[in-house]
């Protein structure tokens, strides 16, 4: 055994067998997941036949399959055998086992919040999330189980999400564990139990009906090999909550323990932040619940609209999750961690849920140890525009006023909570302010920087209307702002502005859950042809109004970043991809 990083450790590698045939043993160190890779050369009528403690055929190469082949099974702890037969003179080139952690998407069919994004259906996940995944948490729709039976051939496990309700409510053990027993996860053959959603710390008078309902639970021989894992805070600290986890722990089950980590103004804070908020944390959780990292799961946060994390314009939030990826990859303090898993996938745009099933791949499936994002030139700190939330006032940018007094900065405590950057910041609460005239329009412009010819790029911003802010007015419409950037080739397909609510948990006075306000979210994706570009924003459409005179707009959140597109299960980049400076 080869220990690669915290997640993976490769357990055999075979290469170049030449008409392949016999048996070949390994080890799982522990009962969990096993990737298992093969690539081959099988022309015409040769074939090679691969198959794991004698069930049936894993891996079949020839006939028109891919040349690579892989899978995914949880194993028992101890010894397997993989049985190879061959026909004709194909040749193995090689084969590859390895023990990695439990991956989970999260969560089918959950479509993003802003719609242009999706939908995240299965031909989206197929192609983009499920070769990087084994275990799915999904609803237990009776319209999905065609696809639950298609995922269980593919040794895939799937569970169902559900609310924490008897700890919510204080139920006592016997009807709290008749929730749990009747839910589709649990009560479903087809199904592998619930993910629940979610308990937290402290001494809260309902864990005691709680822990006596999940030993129920387990001692029931209908639920035998089911999974109970409830989503939770730190949990260590207080009697209860811990108590609550070390019965999870006692019973086989796992937990997800949540860590919702903001961006951080550079480098450096962002590395203070993880030193305290999760290596420091993990320690903790080790100091009081040994054994605690081969039972937990750390769920991210890969929430970048309507809730987000992606507070911070000038910062890639690409980077930061790679950030976190590799912390837990390589920290001593997470030896031995169970699985991953990032929450969730309705908070998330399309590009950020490719990007984190591209990062498990990367550190949970390849065992990698070096920042992914160093190969696609990401940085964590942008400098494509200057001064992109208005901080630091009008500096960096060219303002064209219609009248004076037209265009300003203005402030408003607590709007960036209102827009969803979470958890509550100042940073958003500053805004670009304009009038639209009836005299000409209100242009603002800036050159973006440090372009690379060729890449694909994005384009982020949140307007909103002043006067519907102010006055406490709930009305659904499009804002009259208009983009436009000279010197790039934009991708029609992937531009648009979406016209968004608040989060339900995102109140500013008279706005809340019921009474909403309206933003609009405007995307765009483009190609750069030369090193610099400009950005030209304007309240007018081109030689006439864009919307009722005397109409006040406000804008911030204006974000520039490299776009990453996938590359094809070969390594090979594909449209707009900047290829690795070292190669694949």
């Amino acid at each position: 055994m080869r220990v690669l990083n915290n997640f993976v450790a490769e357990l055999m590698s075979v290469a170049a067998l030449l008409q392949p045939c016999g048996e070949w043993s390994f080890t799982n160190p522990r009962e969990g997941w096993v990737y298992i890779s093969s690539a081959a050369r099988a022309e015409g009528d040769d074939r090679i036949w691969i198959s794991l403690d004698s069930e049936g055929n894993l891996i079949a190469h020839g006939d028109g399959a891919s040349p690579v082949q892989e899978a995914m099974r949880y194993l028992s702890k101890g010894e397997h055998r993989l049985s190879i037969r061959s026909r004709g003179r194909p040749l193995l080139e090689r084969l590859v086992v390895r023990a990695i952690p439990e991956l989970i998407f999260c969560k089918f069919q959950y479509d993003p919040h802003i719609p242009e994004f999706g939908p995240y259906d299965w031909d989206f996940l197929k192609e983009h999330v499920l070769p990087n995944v084994n275990v799915i948490v999904g609803s237990g729709a009776e319209r999905h189980r065609p696809l639950v039976e298609e995922w269980k051939r593919r040794g895939g496990r799937w569970i169902v999400e559900i609310p924490a309700t008897p700890y919510f409510e204080g139920w006592d053990a016997e009807r709290a564990y008749r929730y749990w027993a009747g839910s589709p996860g649990m009560s479903d053959p087809l199904l592998d139990g619930i993910i629940v959603d979610e308990f937290g710390g402290g001494d809260n008078p309902a864990y005691p009906a709680i822990i006596e309902s999940i030993r129920r639970l387990k001692g029931d021989g209908r639920f035998k090999g089911k999974l109970f894992y409830p989503y939770c805070g730190s949990m260590y600290g207080t009697g209860l909550s811990r108590e609550f986890i070390e019965t999870v722990i006692g019973s086989g089950y796992r937990f997800a323990w949540e860590r919702y980590l903001p961006e951080q103004p550079d480098e450096e804070a962002a590395a203070r932040l993880l030193d305290e908020r999760l290596s420091g944390e993990m320690r903790r959780w080790r100091g009081r619940i040994p054994g605690c990292a081969e039972h937990m799961i750390v769920c991210l946060g890969y929430l970048v609209i309507t809730e987000s994390l992606n507070v911070d314009p000038s910062v890639d939030f690409k980077v930061w999750m790679d950030m976190q990826f590799q912390r837990l990859a390589t920290d001593p303090a997470f030896s031995g961690i169970y699985g991953v898993m990032e929450y969730t996938c309705g908070y998330a745009d399309e590009e950020t849920v490719r990007w984190a099933a591209r990062l498990y791949r990367h550190y949970c499936i390849e065992g990698q140890t070096e920042l992914l994002s160093r190969r696609y030139g990401f940085k964590y700190e942008l400098d494509h525009i200057r001064n992109p939330d208005f901080e630091e006032g009008l500096e960096g940018w060219k303002i064209k006023e219609a009248e004076e007094g037209s265009v300003r900065v203005r402030r408003m405590e607590g709007y960036s909570w209102l827009q969803g950057r979470y958890p509550r910041t100042e940073r958003g609460d500053v805004f670009l302010w304009m009038r639209r005239s009836d005299r000409g329009p209100n242009v603002i412009s800036q050159e973006i920087r440090n372009l690379e010819p060729g890449r694909l790029y994005s384009l982020k911003m949140i307007t909103a209307d002043y006067g519907d802010l102010v006055e406490g007015r709930s009305v659904r419409r499009e804002h009259g702002i208009f983009i436009r950037i000279e010197g790039v080739d934009p991708l029609p397909e992937r531009c648009f502005r979406s016209v968004i609510p608040n989060n339900y948990a995102h109140q500013l006075g008279p706005f809340t859950r019921e009474h909403r306000f309206w933003f609009n979210y405007h995307w765009m994706v483009f190609k750069a042809r030369g090193s610099s570009a400009r950005l030209i924003i304007s309240d007018w459409d081109g030689d006439k109004p864009g919307g009722p005179i005397g109409q006040e707009l406000i804008l911030n959140f204006i974000e520039v970043q490299p776009y990453y597109e996938t590359e094809d299960r070969g390594g090979k980049a594909v449209a707009g991809e900047k290829p690795e400076a070292e190669g694949r």
